[in-house]
């Protein structure tokens, strides 16, 4: 099987997972005008899962889930004449979920583990936050001990409440309305509670010297509460036979979201930290002129049905979501505005306050911020010398300059915070298309459309403090020509492998446009209207109706998916704010080409006894779609000497790449490359000659670069790391992951015992062919880039996730892409 060297293989723990729902419905028909009618929907569930197969690797730090869901709603339908229709309706719909990590319940204090009692004393009392936290390991190879969870979402509700009229009048259907929204969240995200850590390489782990270290203390819990109204109004126009127009016009108003408490919070370039009902009355001042119209035109062109051409567009605002300001990356939001946190600056042991009442702290230690195991205090003493007296994080939240050293030995360092453009606008979209349906048979269409849309104002971040280049110079690597820089020190390494390159992390601090006036914060992640998409697809189908039995769907679509950002919770922020629209590219969504093809087959049947040829059915769906795209994501190594990589929501540094994308491709076999890691073929320090050759061009600190990181070659092309102090110039998913397929069949039987009395079994084989897929090596939407890092995986492979598409999403009892799966089934009708 593998005649080459013995090699390691991840194999993904079990996961498991139960669902129960259930759905009840009534319908009453009081008369020919009134009917009432009303459902109830509840689903909780709960399941234990790998979030990352590769990274996890062992029972106690998989997530142990919760969630429940719930949705009451009731209508009543008035019909006064046989020309008017009016439509009251009111709902509420209710949703729960809680992640925590298996050891949720022990004491990293007195962990036991195999048998074994260890004491990891993390400053953590709150037994919420218990649990052993995530220690990631990067550096030719990455796993995790511990977990990041817990987190809990919700509960959140949703009242709905809305009336719509239907008038004929003439060749005129017009209809309006309105709506009404009351959306309420009990939010309380609680990351980097436990204290995360990251090392790179066991080396450095044994050394007591991690590269990261995040720690967030205070209270979580938030109240928010905003309402959401709609007025609407629309006219389908018969204009003749054969032509209608769609006329349309919708009004929205959010309002902004506010905190019981006001416990939300700020960031004012000229006031600092502020507190919503303090130094502002609101976080952002809200969006009240969100119109939205609509046109559609369809022409009847031989007035005979059967050439049909449609065509249309309009504009859709989006409707906010909480996470984009509260649960930023699952890490921070404007809840952490520390403004009743002790700041301490300029030496002074005497703290002072930002006059608020929020006292949560998210401080991030780095580089010099780590300090040393001689120095009390810091991180890598308390490392160093762990225990009961001394843990590793003082849990009381506080934020400064480092340069003030507390009684308990604790130095505060600079803190993270989010802030909001409070001229914030409300994103919207735009949509066209145009398409034309053919009949080809009174039971066979074809229907071709093109369709497009462009989104506007969507939101997006930046580091509104990121380091500014010095004279010319990355702030954190400086002039090589002046002694003593940490560029001009890396050169001086080349007799020894350029083994002292290291950005200046102190410098990077000073470098930040807000450090002279707000010393005690290092990221300040800024939420605007940065981003904006677009999307352009031919979508062509083929629809046959029940044709002796058989009925298909022929689908194909070829579109192209660009954007900035994949969703508004993670988000992306550029490696370089001052660049936004570096981010701009292939969206994680670009898939360029999609077929599917569904067909049902309902068998003739035969009268025998017990109806044994009779009820058959065949039931088929072929999916083949091409690869989704993924691109570099460099969060090891700081070229551009900014410190950015360590922002909690970058995009990453990029690297060099020449040549054509299509050259690097990956196998499904995990024994071909870079000693049976699999990915994109590496080559370490400059034992490539094309590589080396390239970075010679490119300058010394090119060299410099690759003699420390290697590069990756295949065909005629070739990615080198940027030369120390400065951007790389690979744009955003420029690669492509390995394509789709998928055949699912079934066959269904039916059997009928009395009138109103049926049976159905069924027996489904999903992958029926049990083709191996493997997952995009970003892992989708919202994915975790362990294997887009080219930095940390050093040849351990990049540009390859060993995993079927349903592990990598965290769900490998529904998702698709894994193996074959059969299904039994019967269902009683009555």
């Amino acid at each position: 099987m593998n005649p080459g060297p013995t090699t390691d293989l991840n194999t993904s723990i079990p996961s498991q997972n139960t669902i129960n729902s259930g759905l009840a419905k009534v319908d009453y028909h009081i008369n020919s005008k009134h009917t009432l009618s009303g459902m109830y929907f509840i689903s909780p569930g709960n399941g234990i899962f790998a979030d990352n197969a590769t990274l996890q690797i062992a029972q106690p730090w998989l997530t142990d889930q919760y969630a429940r869901s719930q949705v009451g709603s009731g209508n009543w339908l008035w019909t006064p004449t046989p020309s008017m229709v009016n439509s009251f309706r009111f709902g509420y719909s209710h949703y729960y979920q809680t992640f925590a990590s298996e050891d949720a319940a022990q004491n990293p204090a007195n962990y036991s583990y195999n048998g074994t009692t260890y004491h990891f004393y993390t400053g953590q009392t709150n037994p919420a936050y218990y649990g052993l936290p995530a220690i990631l390991f990067q550096g030719g190879y990455s796993f995790e001990l511990g977990a990041a969870w817990p987190k809990t979402v919700g509960p959140d509700g949703v009242w709905q409440i809305s009336d719509n009229i239907l008038m004929l009048r003439g060749n005129h259907t017009f209809k309006f309305g309105g709506e009404i929204l009351i959306n309420q969240s009990t939010s309380n995200v609680t990351a980097n509670t436990k204290g995360p850590l990251r090392f790179n390489g066991l080396q450095n782990f044994f050394s007591g010297m991690p590269n990261l270290a995040n720690y967030t203390a205070g209270n979580f819990l938030r109240h928010l509460q905003n309402q959401g109204y709609g007025l609407f109004v629309q006219d389908d126009w018969r204009v003749t036979r054969t032509f209608t127009v769609n006329l349309g016009l919708r009004y929205e108003l959010n309002t902004v979201f506010t905190e019981r408490n006001n416990l939300i919070g700020n960031f004012d370039p000229n006031l600092g930290l502020v507190q919503a009902g303090n130094q502002i009355g609101s976080v952002f001042r809200g969006d009240h002129n969100n119109f939205a119209p609509r046109l559609g035109l369809a022409w009847d062109i031989g007035g005979n049905g059967k050439t049909v051409l449609r065509a249309g567009g309009g504009i859709f605002y989006e409707q906010g979501s909480y996470d984009a300001f509260m649960a930023l990356g699952n890490l921070l939001g404007l809840r952490t505005v520390p403004t009743g946190v002790n700041l301490y600056t300029n030496g002074s042991p005497n703290p002072f306050t930002a006059g608020g009442t929020i006292n949560l702290g998210a401080i991030t230690f780095r580089g010099n911020g780590l300090g040393s195991p001689t120095t009390p205090g810091t991180i890598e003493y308390n490392w160093a010398n762990n225990g009961p007296n001394n843990p590793l994080y003082n849990a009381s939240p506080a934020c400064g300059d480092g340069s003030v050293t507390l009684p308990s030995g604790l130095t505060p360092q600079q803190c993270v915070v989010m802030g909001v453009d409070r001229g914030l606008r409300t994103p919207y979209v735009s949509t066209w298309n145009i398409g034309i349906q053919r009949a080809v048979t009174s039971n066979l269409s074809v229907d071709v459309s093109y369709v497009g849309n462009h989104a506007t104002k969507l939101l997006g971040i930046t580091d509104l403090n990121q380091p500014q280049v010095l004279n010319g110079f990355s702030p954190g690597w400086g002039n090589p020509k002046v002694i003593g820089s940490p560029a001009q020190q890396c050169l001086a390494s080349a007799p020894t492998g350029y083994d002292n390159c290291i950005p200046d992390s102190d410098a990077e601090q000073a470098a930040r446009p807000y450090n002279a006036k707000f010393p005690y914060l290092s990221y300040i992640y800024w939420l605007s209207n940065s981003n904006f998409s677009n999307y352009n697809g031919l979508q062509a189908s083929l629809t046959q109706r029940n044709v002796r039995g058989v009925s298909f769907v022929v689908g194909y679509t070829f579109a192209h998916a660009q954007s900035m950002s994949p969703d508004n919770w993670s988000f992306f922020a550029p490696i370089d704010s001052n660049n936004v629209r570096n981010l701009y590219g292939n969206s994680p969504f670009d898939i360029r080409h999609h077929f599917t093809f569904s067909l049902t087959y309902a068998i003739p049947g035969i009268k025998t006894p017990l109806q044994l040829l009779q009820g058959w059915s065949i039931n088929s769906i072929v999916n083949v779609q091409s690869g989704a795209p993924w691109g570099v994501n460099d969060f090891t190594t700081d070229f551009s000497g900014t410190g950015e990589i360590n922002n909690a929501v970058t995009n990453g540094e990029q690297w060099d790449f020449f040549g054509n994308p299509s050259d690097f491709k990956t196998s499904k076999a995990l024994l071909n490359t870079n000693d049976g890691a699999g990915g994109i073929p590496y080559f370490a320090g400059t034992s490539n000659a094309a590589c080396l050759a390239k970075a010679q061009s490119m300058g010394p600190l090119a060299v410099a670069s690759l003699a420390n990181l290697g590069c990756y070659a295949q065909g005629s092309s070739m990615l080198i790391p940027p030369a120390f102090g400065s951007y790389g110039t690979t744009g955003p998913n420029i690669f492509r992951g390995f394509p789709y397929y998928n055949w699912d069949f079934s066959i269904t039987k039916s059997i009928k015992f009395k009138e109103r009395v049926s049976a159905q079994f069924r027996a489904e084989f999903f992958n029926i062919l049990n083709h191996p897929n493997i997952s995009n090596v970003y892992g989708g939407p919202g994915g975790d880039n362990t294997y887009t890092d080219p930095s940390a995986d050093a040849g351990a492979s990049f540009g390859f996730r060993p995993q079927t598409p349903d592990v990598t999403s965290s769900n490998p009892v529904l998702g698709s892409g894994g193996p074959r799966a059969i299904q039994l089934g019967l269902k009683i009708l009555f």
